[in-house]
């Protein structure tokens, strides 16, 4: 990497913390900044984390040594919970948290008005792509967006270019396949739900690939969703260049040695950038990162979508370093020939930990402690082309080597040696980071002394010597007497700058008076930071006033610009039935005219509204009229992701003049709200609606109804509904739960040699494919127009036992999404909900029947109470 020229202000190094040692770890080697979750409502449940109790010693150990502390609150809020979170927000703005990091926009709302001073961050979960889903959080009072982990170089010069947020970038740490706070895997298939902390990991597990109903043979790549890991201390200096303000390492679920690593790495990189200076990374150096936890490095999406490269579908877990490859056997070991040329010792030794790869993901693969190891055959001369061999011994009967093949790669797991050498860099505690301090030091014969000390941010603290200070008999103390007292500051936080001396009379200072001021004036300038960093609680009612003003028509402030201005009306007509309807979610025309040629059995209503979801929106500019002359209500659905530049994908929409639109990301909502004022808005799952703070945001902000978050059980849903108008919302009661929503395309990536959509062939367009998991369920794979990939639950979820209590909590608009289903199919389908949606049956049998029609059967899904 070349830095092209220094930079004035210097970004952020943002280092992850699950424990004390990982913490420890990322103050040590540099990080201007650490995020951490407390044991509730962060996205990473599984790591150790810190308690509520141990929060403001956190915040003293890393104010003490200039390092801020933000805390992730990067979950979705349901509505029982919100107390509990008001309490949580209440105690970090105690402890002098510097941000807390929010997914749910409802809780932004009720941050601002609690702790107006504590900065919000927008978690990468809100997945924000564009400059104005931006502009939508930031007027809520987001002060610092983390982009989504799919943007590119370019894609980020655009949005810096467009919006005055800060923003953050991740450079480093495991991908998620999904785009963050749109994957609801977890959710489906186990009731964990990744918007809640509780990622299972299903994009780690073994898939065949389904091409039309066929098994295809991928050779040895079987992990097909599991992506490598992000790399990118190469890319920091055209971050930098392009506006980014923080740098983000991923891997609160990692320890300390690779929180060591990777933030030394990056402190290294930021700090080249910063001073205009060349950045390269030794291949020691790599090898060490990738040791430390690595699936494969990766730029990810930051040079551009290659779908060739982002997946290797080999394995799913951290390999470390490939050692070589079997070349042959010894007594107790194997020969192999070294893939590096290092030192042999530096590669591998005694102690390290080593497996070999079959290739085979349904095999446990062999492996152990190396005991041994020797040279067999040298490179000779430097430059030398020839292979190096090495022997590796193991213990006796450690390792079977009879199912060992010839050509097995050889992954070195664990290197101790390495990890020692990690942990000793923050095993004693000495400050990485010091903040200049300006002294000024007064006095004056037969009077007092006094130390005056500021640091860079204006704060200041003095200490006095009450004296009296006498005259030299002999020699004065001069200034550089006194900077050398004065500079030994030892474990603070602080160095030294610019001292001024006022000292009126040629004086004799004690070097123990100097010291004590020193001491008692640093002492006092970190408990006046700490003091100063703590945030007011400006309205402890806050959660009781926004809850009593949802039903008021009151509004956000003026300068929110989230709702019409005082005696506003919308044009917008609404289509929600006022007696209980069904919606129906179809994917392409004949499933369309399936739904306009269905007859209600017993007189029952036609369908309140029919959205229309395709893969190919020229298809748009039909399916309107189509509705219309059938006298159904139509609506047209958003893409779930758009990227600066991406409005093309929404004029057809808009071209096409629907009566509704499925509004499915902040960027449609502010797009169509200008394009089409007398259209109906609709929220669609994507949003991520759990909470009343969150549908009230967004029905002042133009909406007028709203799915609620698929994250919700049945309790949680009647919470939402009972706070809030019944008539927001539009459940979805039939579906196939939309599990991975991702930039990766497993069409492009393994039905291709093509990087992209320029250059893939859009086998998409020709193949249906599903992937099929372990057990033999086949999940459904589909694309969208923008080449953005949904896999599907492989069983249909039904909440037809729900609709009578739904219906009871006043809720009057109720979704069928269609999937594959034929026309033959749609027609009993919809007419068993409309009965259960008319009351005239109860749901149960229509359970009943839908397990049977259904080969796989089918689940209660998310509603049912776990």
């Amino acid at each position: 990497m070349t830095a092209a020229h220094p930079i004035r202000s210097k970004p952020e190094l943002l280092a992850p913390a699950g424990d004390w040692e990982s913490l420890r770890a990322a103050v040590a080697n540099g990080a201007d900044a650490v995020y951490f979750g407390l044991s509730n409502f962060n996205a990473r449940a599984r790591a150790t984390n810190f308690t509520p109790d141990e929060l403001p010693e956190v915040m003293r150990f890393l104010h003490a040594r200039n390092v801020r502390g933000f805390v992730t609150l990067n979950t979705l809020i349901f509505s029982d919970e919100l107390p509990a979170v008001a309490d949580f927000v209440t105690v970090a703005a105690g402890a002098g948290v510097d941000a807390v990091i929010v997914q749910d926009l409802g809780l932004v709302r009720l941050i601002r008005q609690l702790a107006p001073t504590l900065p919000v961050h927008a978690s990468t979960q809100m997945a924000l792509t564009e400059p104005r889903g931006i502009d939508f959080v930031t007027r809520l009072g987001v002060e610092r967006v983390v982009l989504a982990r799919e943007l590119s170089l370019d894609d980020i010069r655009k949005v810096t270019g467009r919006v005055s947020t800060p923003v953050e970038v991740f450079v480093h740490g495991a991908l998620c396949v999904a785009y963050s706070g749109q994957c609801l895997t977890s959710e489906a298939l186990g009731g964990r739900s990744a918007n809640r902390g509780q990622c299972a990991q299903a994009c780690r597990l073994p898939y065949e690939m389904i091409v039309d109903g066929r098994k295809r043979d991928l050779g040895d790549r079987a992990y097909l969703l599991s992506p490598q890991d992000l790399a990118a201390y190469d890319l920091i200096d055209p971050l930098v260049a392009a506006g980014v303000i923080s740098f983000k390492i991923e891997g609160r679920l990692k320890g300390g040695p690779y929180v060591a690593a990777t933030t030394r790495t990056y402190r290294t990189a930021i700090d080249a950038a910063t001073a205009g200076r060349d950045f390269a990374l030794s291949r020691r150096e790599e090898l060490d990162l990738a040791q430390t936890f690595s699936r494969g490095f990766t730029p990810g999406f930051l040079e551009g979508v290659n779908h060739q490269a982002l997946v290797r579908g080999r394995f799913p877990k951290s390999r470390g370093v490939r050692v070589g490859k079997v070349v042959g056997f010894t007594k107790h070991g194997v020969k192999v020939e070294l893939a590096e040329r290092l030192p042999p010792d530096e590669l591998i030794k005694p102690g390290d930990g080593v497996v070999f790869d079959l290739g085979r993901p349904e095999d446990k693969e062999p492996g152990g402690r190396v005991w041994r190891a020797e040279l067999i055959k040298s490179a000779g001369r430097p430059g030398d082309a020839d292979p190096v061999i090495v022997g590796l011994g193991f213990e006796p009967g450690s390792v079977d080597l009879s199912i060992i093949p010839i050509a097995c790669d050889v992954w070195k797991t664990d290197d101790p040696a390495l990890r020692k050498q990690l942990e000793q860099t923050y095993s004693q505690d000495r400050p990485a980071r010091r903040a200049i301090l300006a002294a000024c030091i007064s006095g004056a014969a037969g009077s007092s002394l006094s130390l005056t000390l500021t640091d860079e941010d204006g704060r200041s603290a003095a200490a006095t010597w009450p004296g009296p200070l006498e005259l030299a008999r002999k020699r004065p103390t001069t200034p550089d007497e006194i900077r050398d007292q004065l500079t030994r500051l030892g474990d603070t936080p602080f160095e030294l700058g610019e001292l001024a001396v006022d000292l009126t009379d040629p004086v004799m200072i004690p070097r123990s008076v100097l010291n004590d001021l020193r001491r008692q004036a640093v002492a006092e300038l970190v408990e006046r930071v700490t003091e100063l960093r703590k945030h007011a609680i400006a309205d402890p009612d806050a959660l009781g006033k926004l809850r009593s003003s949802l039903a008021s028509g009151g509004c956000e402030p003026p300068e929110s610009g989230l709702c019409n201005p005082a005696g506003q009306t919308s044009t917008r007509e609404a289509h929600a039935p006022r007696s209980p309807g069904l919606t129906v979610l179809v994917r392409n025309l004949d499933q369309l005219d399936a739904v306009l040629a269905w007859s209600p059995p017993d007189g029952l209503p036609r369908p309140a509204a029919v959205y229309c979801d395709f893969e190919d929106l020229r298809r748009y500019k039909d399916a309107v009229p189509r509705a219309r002359a059938a006298g159904v209500p139509v609506g047209l659905a958003t893409l779930r992701i758009l990227k600066p530049g991406e409005d093309g994908f929404q004029a057809p929409v808009a071209r096409a003049e629907p009566d509704i639109v499925l509004v499915r990301n902040l960027t449609s909502l502010a797009f169509f709200k200008d394009q089409l004022p007398r259209a109906e808005l609709v929220g669609d799952f994507s949003l991520n609606v759990a909470n009343e703070l969150t549908a009230d945001l967004f029905i002042r902000a133009g909406l007028s109804r709203l799915v609620p978050s698929y994250d919700l059980n049945w309790e949680q849903l009647v919470s939402l509904v009972r706070r809030s108008d019944p008539l927001w919302f539009e459940p979805v009661v039939h579906q196939h739960m939309p599990m991975f929503h991702m930039e990766h395309c497993v069409f492009a990536a393994f039905l291709s040699a093509g990087k992209d959509f320029r250059d893939c062939g859009r086998p998409c367009d020709v193949h249906q494919v599903d992937l099929r998991d372990r057990v033999g369920a086949n999940f459904p794979v589909h694309p969208d127009t923008g080449c953005r990939n949904t896999v599907f639950n492989s069983v249909p979820q039904s909440a037809a036992e729900y609709v009578g209590r739904m219906r009871e909590l006043g809720l009057r608009t109720f979704r069928v999404d269609l999937l594959r289903e034929t026309s033959e199919q749609i027609g009993p389908l919809l007419d068993r909900y409309a009965r259960v949606i008319a009351g005239r049956d109860d749901g149960h049998a229509v359970w009943r029947e839908l397990r049977a029609l259904n080969q796989l059967g089918v689940t209660r899904g998310t509603l049912q109470l776990v």
